[in-house]
This record gives structure tokens, C-alpha cells and sequence, in this order.
């Protein structure tokens, strides 16, 4: 059973072809990608870092982070390798190609993530945890953390459940745009489950909070051990 769009091929491609990958990663091409860089260089990223895109999509925040950074330091993964290569054919200029190859991105449904030469300083995951049941966020982690290196953060969003609400009931999240569940797409998740999902993996959890989101995403960081 597809639990999403972007694990659908037939969705994805009439979607592209229709010249709406934009829309298809959820929209807000506009406001979410500026809101992340200015996010990820208020907590400290500079041209010189490298950083994971998990669930880069067709390059909403790619397109501004590939100018901003050195070259090589970009490294992309998503579902979709055709959203990938939407975004990058369409999205990056000639220079932001040269900046960032295509070797850099990688296609997996599973976290199979692309292996930068040095290790990541930052890694982001915008709306990805959104869409996943908490075993796949176990395994992000676990296969994310070989690749970072010490110190380095891993900058997630989720849907909130807080203590006072109830886990299984249907919950509208801040903004009224979004209602969220603990079993159906897209989830919320209470702070210990994303605790939980560190599990044997060398991270420390780092609860953030409110940062602004269009459709209310609170975010968190991990830090590599």
C-alpha cells in the first residue's frame, strides 16, 4: 500500500510532466525554502560546512543552499529520483550543477543515504518525519550517523503531540491547516518517541521547538555523539 504520493511513480511523473514538482513536495516553494536557509544559518552553517538534504525533493531548499555553500559540500537523498532530477535539471543554473554533481544525490526509500568525502556538519530532514511511522525514523538515524561528524546536528520537524493531548485522537495541528494522527500519514509524535527512535545510535536530542513553520512543524535537533 502506498503511503504517500511520492512513493506512487505514476503520481509523481504526470505531476512533473505537468510541470508541478513544486507542488507535488507540498508547495510553499516561496516561504519554506528561505525559511531553512535562514534557519540552518542562524544555528550556525557556513559556507565551508557540509550538509545532508534527507528528503531533498526537487531542491526547495537545494536551490538556495547549493549557492550559499563551498562547492562539493551539498549532499542530497530522496524517494523520488526523478523528483531529484526534476529539481536539478530545473531548478540549479550551470554553476550550481558544477557545485553540486549528480553524484551527490542519491534515490532510496530506505535512508540509503549518499556518502559525502568528509563528514557532514549539518543534516536536515523538512517534513520527512511528517510522513513516517517511528520505525523508519529509527532507521534514518541509525543510518545517518556514520556519515556525520562529531558534533554535527541533524535538524528535523514533526507534528507535535504534547503531553496534555491525546495520542490517539485526531488532532489539529497550530494553523488549523493540518490534522494529524498517530497511525495514518501524516503523524504526530510526542517528544519521547523521538528520544526513543535515537535507540542504540550515537545521538543526543535536542528539543527546539516553535520555529516558524507554515503549517505548523515544530523542529528538534540530534546531535552525533
Amino acid at each position: 500500500m502506498v503511503s504517500n504520493v511520492y512513493e506512487d511513480p505514476t503520481i509523481v511523473a504526470d505531476e512533473i510532466a505537468g510541470g508541478r514538482h513544486r507542488e507535488l513536495i507540498g508547495g510553499l516553494w516561496d516561504e519554506m525554502g528561505p525559511h531553512q536557509m535562514a534557519f540552518l544559518k542562524g544555528q550556525g552553517l557556513e559556507p565551508r560546512h557540509r550538509l545532508m538534504d534527507i528528503g531533498c525533493g526537487a531542491l526547495r531548499l537545494g536551490a538556495r543552499a547549493i549557492p550559499y555553500l563551498d562547492a562539493g559540500r551539498y549532499f542530497g537523498s530522496d524517494i523520488s529520483e526523478s523528483l531529484m532530477r526534476t529539481g536539478y535539471d530545473l531548478e540549479l543554473d550551470a554553476e550550481g550543477r558544477e557545485k553540486a554533481p549528480w553524484s551527490h544525490f542519491r534515490a532510496s526509500p530506505d535512508f540509503d543515504l549518499p556518502d559525502p568525502d568528509l563528514p557532514c556538519d549539518f543534516a536536515i530532514a523538512q517534513s520527512v518525519f511528517t510522513h513516517l511511522p517511528l520505525n523508519h525514523l529509527r532507521r534514518c538515524l541509525a543510518r545517518l550517523a556514520p556519515k556525520m561528524a562529531s558534533g554535527g546536528r541533524f535538524f528535523v520537524t514533526y507534528f507535535e503531540c504534547r503531553p496534555d493531548q491525546d495520542l490517539f485522537a485526531t488532532l489539529t495541528q497550530p494553523g488549523g491547516v493540518v490534522q494529524t494522527r498517530d497511525t495514518i500519514d501524516p503523524f504526530h509524535y510526542r517528544l519521547d518517541d523521538l528520544i526513543w527512535a535515537i535507540d542504540a545510535a550515537p545521538w543526543t536530542f535536542e528539543p527546539i521547538g516553535d520555529w516558524g513553520h507554515a503549517r505548523g512543524q515544530m523542529i528538534a535537533a540530534y546531535r552525533r555523539r
